[in-house]
C-alpha cells in the first residue's frame, strides 16, 4: 500500500513538474511586460553599409571568418568621406553588425539639426559583423570576437588623423566584449565605452569554467581597477529586460563618475523598461545614448557630459552665493497662500513667504518652462529660484541669492492610464521639478522664495513651501505576504506637492514583486500634474508609476550569487508628486505571487538543471550500493518508488534548514541564509525530483518506442560481447583522434548519448526467445535473464544520467556547427579539444555498447570510494551546481573514470 501510495504521487510530482516547466516559461515572457511595461515608439533609418575590404587577412587572421561595415544615413552622411569621431559597434549573442543602424540614424540626424549649436564634428558608426556566433554559451568564441575587435579598432584609427580615439557600442555580450577591450587598450585608443543590456556580473551560461576568467579580467574594468580614464558607462533595461537581469546588468557601485550604470526607467526622458533586443531600436534610448556619444566625442568633462545627457538622478545644483541683481523687475507678493499657480506665466518675480515651522521644503513644476540648469537652448523660457531675505540697509531691493537644490524631469503621464503608454513619452514632453530643502536659522517674514521667470510662455507653473516630513512606515515583507497584504494610511499631506514615504523594513530583493493598489481622493482628471509614484529601489533605479492603474514595486539592487553593494544604507522609498488637487489616501500593499514566480525562472534554470542532477546520483549512488551488497542492480523507477518519501521529506527538509545558515553568496542558492527564502528550497528539489522522474518514463517511452520498431523490422542483435578487443580498441582510437584534431569534445559527447540511446532501445532476451539453429542449451538461463536485466538497467542508468548532462554539450554543438557554417571547415575550435574530459565517457559508452557487463564489487573500500563520489557529486550539485554548474560537469567525469577503472569487465571471458 505504501509502495502503491509513493508510485502515485511520484507520478503527480512528474506531471506536476511537466506542468510548471510550462507554467513558468510562460510567466518568464509575459510577467516582465506587467512589471514594468514597455514604451517605446519604432525607430526609423535610411541606412547604407560600406564593407571595408581593406581590413583584410594583412590585419587579422579572422577576416575570413568576420567583416567590418561603416553605416552611412542615406541623404544625410557622405558615402565615401569619413569626419567624424569613429565609433564601433560590438554585437552580442547571434547579434548583427546591422543593430546599429537606429542609434546610428539618430546620431547623424541630431548633428544635422544641432550642428551649429552644440556639435562641432558628427560620428563615424563602424561596426563588426560576427555572422551571428553564440558568444553567450562558448567564452573562447567571445574571446575569439575580442581580438578580431582589437585589429579593427587599430585598422578604423588608421584611417583618421593621429591621436583619434573612438567610442565602443556593445550590445548584450558585445558589451563584455567591450569591456575586455578595455584592459587591452589605453587611453590613446579608447574615448569611452557604452554598454546596452550587458551582463557585467555574471554570464548568463555558467557550464564552461572559462567563463569564470573572462569574467575576472572584464571585471578590473568595471571597478576602475586599470590604468586608465576611459568613461564606462552601462545601460539596463530593468525588469523588463527577462534575458539579462539587471542586477546582473548593473556595474558594482563605486563613486567614481567614470564608472555609471543607467536603468532605462530612471533615464530622464525615456521613463521606460526595455527590453533585451529592444534595447538598441526603442526610438526613446536610441536618441539618448546617440546624444550621449555625440556629447562625449567633442571633448570636454565626461562626467558633465554624463550628468546633463545620461540623467538618471536629479542634477544638483550649487550656484555661487553672490547677490543677485532684480532691479527693474515687477515683485509679485503672495499674501494669503504658500503656494503658487500660473498658467501662461508672463515675465516677473513672485515671491513665496516662508512659514515659521522647520524643516522646509521647496518644490517647484514647470511645463513649458526650464530651470537654468535643465536648459538646453535658448527658445525655452527659463525659472530661476533665489531666496531673498531683508533688504541690505543701503537698499530698498531684497537681497538675493540662487538657491541651491536640485533638479530633473518628470514624465506627463496620461491620466487615467497606463505609464507608460505604449509609445513611451516623447523626449519634450516633460514637467521639470526644481526641489530645495531649507534650514533657515532665524525666518522672519521678509524671507522669501523668488520665482522669477524671464519670459511669456504657454506652459505653467506650480510651486509650494511645505513642512517637510518624512514617515517612516513599520510595514515589513511578513506583513506583504499575508493572504490580504498590509493597507498604509497616508497623511493629509498626501495633497501636497511632494510626499516621501520611506519603507526601511521593506525587503528589496530581485525575487520579490510587491503590488500595490491606491485609493484617492479629489478630482484627478484634467490636472496639470496628477499623483505620480516615483519608487526608488536603489541609488541607480527608479520606477516611476501612475496612480490611477495597479503598480508593482521590485528592485534589482542584489539578487542571487550577487556579492552585496558596497554601501548597504539604502531604504526603499516613494515619493508622490502632485500638483496638489487630488491626493493619495491609501497604499494597498501585498505580494505579486505570479511575477514573483516568474523572476524565479530566468534566475535558477541552471540551479534547477544541476539539482536534478544531483537527484539523479542519488537514485544511481543507491543501485549501486544495492548491487555491490544484494547483487541486484534495481531500475530508477524502482528505486524512485521505494525512497520517494525519504527523498521528498528527509532530503527536501535538509535543504530548508540549510538555507538559513548564512553560507557565501555563491553556495547554495546564492541568498546567504535569508530565511524569506527558505522554502524556495523545499520548491525547487521538489521540482528537481519530478522533472527526473518525467525524464524517466519519456526516456522509457523512447527506448520502447526504439524496441518495438527495432522488432517489426527484425534488425536487432543478439546481446552480448559482440566485438574483438582490436576492434573496440581501434573505433576508441578514431573517436580520440577526431576530438583532439578535429571535432570538439562535446561532439563526442553527444554521439555517446545516440549510441547509448539505440543500446537502450535495442530488444533483449525474454522468456520466450529461442534460436531455431541453436542448441537447446543456447535458450535463456534463469541466471542468463538476471545478467541481462542487470546490464540492461545499468544501460539505462547511464542514459539518464547522460540525458541530463546533455546541457554541457548540446550548446557547444550548436557553436561548433554554426562555426563550420561561417569560418570554414579549418577553423580551429580553441579549447575544446580536451581528450582527457571525453575519454571516461566514450569509454563507458563503448562498454554499453559492446554489451560488457559491471562487475560487482568485492572490495569494501572500493564500493564505498563509488558511494563517496557520487555523494559528492550530489554536493557539489546542491552547494556550487547553481552557481558553478561546470564543477558538476567535472565531479561526474571523474565518477565516469572511476568507473571505467574499476566496474568495466574489459576481459572477455
Amino acid at each position: 500500500m505504501h509502495s502503491r501510495a509513493a508510485q502515485a504521487c511520484s507520478v503527480l510530482l512528474a506531471l506536476a513538474a511537466c506542468f510548471f516547466m510550462y507554467y513558468f516559461s510562460h510567466l518568464a515572457n509575459h510577467s516582465p511586460l506587467v512589471v514594468s511595461p514597455q514604451g517605446c515608439e519604432m525607430s526609423y533609418m535610411w541606412p547604407h553599409y560600406v564593407l571595408q575590404s581593406d581590413f583584410n587577412a594583412a590585419w587579422t587572421p579572422l577576416s575570413s571568418r568576420y567583416s567590418l561595415w561603416l553605416y552611412r544615413e542615406s541623404g544625410v552622411d557622405d558615402l565615401t568621406v569619413l569626419r567624424g569621431t569613429p565609433v564601433l559597434f560590438i554585437p552580442g549573442n547571434a547579434g548583427s553588425s546591422r543593430q546599429i543602424r537606429s542609434i546610428a540614424s539618430s546620431a547623424a540626424r541630431q548633428f544635422q539639426k544641432d550642428n551649429k549649436t552644440l556639435y562641432k564634428k558628427p560620428l563615424d558608426f563602424f561596426a563588426v559583423e560576427f555572422n551571428e556566433d553564440f558568444s553567450a554559451i562558448h567564452p573562447p568564441t567571445l574571446l575569439t570576437q575580442a581580438r578580431y575587435s582589437a585589429q579593427a579598432i587599430h585598422y578604423i584609427i588608421s584611417l583618421y588623423p593621429k591621436d583619434t580615439k573612438v567610442i565602443l557600442m556593445g550590445h548584450s555580450m558585445g558589451g563584455l566584449v567591450s569591456q575586455l577591450l578595455m584592459t587591452e587598450l589605453n587611453d590613446h585608443y579608447l574615448r569611452a565605452v557604452i554598454t546596452m543590456s550587458t551582463p557585467s556580473h555574471l554570464a548568463p551560461v555558467r557550464f564552461d569554467r572559462r567563463a569564470e576568467f573572462v569574467y575576472s579580467d572584464a571585471r578590473t574594468a568595471q571597478l576602475g581597477d586599470i590604468s586608465s580614464s576611459t568613461p564606462l558607462i552601462t545601460i539596463c533595461g530593468g525588469a523588463t529586460d527577462s534575458q539579462i537581469t539587471s542586477e546582473v546588468c548593473a556595474l558594482p557601485e563605486r563613486t567614481t563618475p567614470l564608472r555609471r550604470t543607467i536603468v532605462t526607467t530612471s533615464l530622464q526622458d525615456a521613463w521606460t523598461g526595455v527590453g533585451h533586443r529592444e534595447m538598441v531600436w526603442c526610438h526613446q534610448v536610441r536618441s539618448i545614448v546617440a546624444r550621449l556619444a555625440l556629447s562625449l566625442s567633442q571633448g570636454g568633462s565626461d562626467d558633465v557630459s554624463i550628468d546633463q545627457i545620461g540623467r538618471s538622478r536629479p542634477l544638483l545644483i550649487s550656484p555661487p552665493r553672490d547677490r543677485v541683481n532684480i532691479t527693474g523687475n515687477t515683485l509679485n507678493y503672495l499674501r494669503e497662500t504658500r503656494k503658487l499657480e500660473l498658467g501662461s506665466p508672463a515675465t516677473g518675480i513672485h515671491m513665496i513667504p516662508l512659514p515659521p515651522q522647520q524643516p522646509l521644503h521647496f518644490t517647484l513644476f514647470s511645463y513649458g518652462l526650464e530651470p537654468l540648469a535643465l536648459k538646453t537652448n535658448d527658445r525655452t523660457p527659463s525659472i530661476r529660484i533665489l531666496y531673498c531675505s531683508k533688504p541690505p540697509p543701503s537698499s530698498t531691493e531684497p537681497n538675493c541669492i540662487e538657491l541651491a537644490g536640485r533638479t530633473m524631469h518628470l514624465p506627463r503621464q496620461k491620466w487615467p492610464g497606463p505609464f507608460p503608454a505604449d509609445k513611451g513619452v516623447n523626449d519634450d514632453d516633460h514637467i521639470s521639478v526644481f526641489e530645495a530643502d531649507l534650514v533657515v536659522p532665524s525666518l522672519s517674514s521678509e524671507d522669501h522664495i523668488a520665482v522669477w521667470i524671464d519670459r511669456y510662455s504657454t506652459g505653467w507653473v506650480v510651486a509650494s513651501v511645505e513642512v517637510d516630513n518624512s514617515p517612516e512606515l513599520t510595514v515589513t515583507t511578513l506583513d506583504a505576504i499575508k493572504p490580504s497584504g498590509v493597507t498604509l494610511t497616508l497623511p493629509s499631506r498626501s495633497k501636497s506637492l511632494r510626499t516621501i514615504i520611506k519603507f526601511p523594513n521593506l525587503l528589496s530583493h530581485s525575487l520579490l514583486v510587491y503590488k500595490v493598489d491606491t485609493a484617492y481622493s479629489g478630482q484627478c482628471l484634467g490636472l496639470r500634474l496628477p499623483p505620480l509614484v516615483m519608487h526608488h529601489s536603489s541609488p541607480n533605479e527608479v520606477h516611476y508609476h501612475s496612480a490611477a492603474e495597479t503598480f508593482y514595486l521590485h528592485s534589482h539592487r542584489t539578487g542571487p550569487f550577487l556579492r552585496q553593494r558596497e554601501s548597504n544604507d539604502h531604504v526603499t522609498t516613494l515619493t508622490i508628486y502632485s500638483s496638489g488637487e487630488c491626493g493619495i489616501e491609501n497604499l494597498h500593499l501585498r505580494i505579486a505571487w505570479r511575477e514573483t514566480l516568474g523572476r524565479l525562472g530566468v534566475r535558477y534554470w541552471m540551479g534547477l538543471a544541476m539539482w536534478s542532477i544531483s537527484v539523479v546520483a542519488i537514485i544511481q549512488g543507491m543501485a549501486w550500493h544495492q548491487y555491490d551488497t544484494r547483487g541486484a542492480f534495481p531500475s530508477a523507477r524502482v528505486i524512485v518508488h521505494d525512497l520517494f518519501w525519504w527523498l521528498i521529506t528527509t532530503i527536501g527538509l535538509s535543504l530548508v534548514i540549510l538555507s538559513m545558515f548564512p553560507t557565501p553568496k555563491e553556495l547554495f542558492l546564492g541568498n546567504s541564509g535569508n530565511p524569506l527564502f527558505a522554502p524556495l528550497a523545499f520548491f525547487m528539489w521538489l521540482f528537481a525530483c519530478g522533472l527526473v522522474i518525467s525524464s524517466i518514463y519519456i526516456l522509457l517511452i523512447i527506448t520502447y518506442c526504439f524496441s518495438a520498431i527495432q522488432k517489426k523490422i527484425a534488425r536487432s542483435s543478439p546481446s552480448g560481447e559482440q566485438r574483438t578487443s582490436k576492434r573496440w580498441i581501434l573505433s576508441i582510437a578514431i573517436i580520440v583522434l577526431l576530438v583532439a584534431v578535429v571535432v570538439p569534445f562535446q561532439v563526442a559527447f553527444m554521439i555517446v548519448f545516440m549510441i547509448q540511446l539505440s543500446v537502450c532501445g535495442t530488444p533483449g532476451m525474454s522468456l520466450n526467445t529461442t534460436k531455431l539453429d541453436s542448441p537447446i542449451s543456447s535458450s535463456p538461463t534463469p541466471d542468463g535473464l538476471r545478467k541481462e536485466h542487470i546490464k540492461r538497467t545499468q544501460n539505462f542508468h547511464f542514459l539518464l544520467l547522460l540525458t541530463w548532462l546533455l546541457p554541457f554539450a548540446g550548446p557547444i554543438l550548436v557553436v561548433w556547427i554554426r562555426t563550420l557554417q561561417t569560418a570554414g571547415y579549418t577553423v580551429p575550435f580553441d579549447g575544446d579539444h580536451n581528450v582527457i574530459v571525453i575519454l571516461p565517457w566514450i569509454l563507458l559508452g563503448e562498454a554499453t555498447a559492446s554489451g560488457r557487463t559491471f562487475r560487482r564489487e568485492a572490495s569494501s573500500w572500493r564500493s564505498n570510494m563509488t558511494i563517496l563520489l557520487f555523494s559528492l557529486v550530489v554536493l557539489i550539485s546542491l552547494l556550487l551546481g547553481p552557481r558553478y554548474p561546470f564543477l558538476v560537469f567535472e565531479a561526474t567525469t571523474v565518477l565516469a573514470a572511476w568507473l571505467v577503472v574499476t566496474r568495466v569487465e574489459w576481459k572477455r571471458s
